[in-house]
């Protein structure tokens, strides 16, 4: 697991988020990401999806991140998302 402090904290709903704990997704968050994918979500969508279930974030939170924010839970993410020859994301 990776904890990942933003450079600058997002405020949402009355909440501040300041850091977010990245690691292997679950069944329900690669769920959610394809559910998104099927309903007609961009990735980047989809993604938000998958985090939100697997984070505990709102959605609305999550997109809130800034992009340099997002390269680095992007960079965090990466070893569990190879896909296999399945088309699902997960190792």
């Amino acid at each position: 697991m990776a904890m990942i402090t933003l450079k600058r904290a997002v405020e949402f709903d009355g909440k501040t988020f300041s850091s977010i704990d990245i690691d292997e997704p679950t069944v329900g968050g690669i769920e959610a990401y394809e559910k998104a994918k099927a309903e007609g979500a961009t990735e980047l969508g989809a993604t938000v999806a998958m985090l939100a279930v697997d984070t505990g974030w709102p959605e609305g939170a999550l997109r809130k991140v800034r992009a340099s924010d997002l390269a680095t839970i992007s960079g965090a993410m990466a070893p569990f998302l190879a896909a296999p020859a399945n088309g699902a994301i997960g190792a």
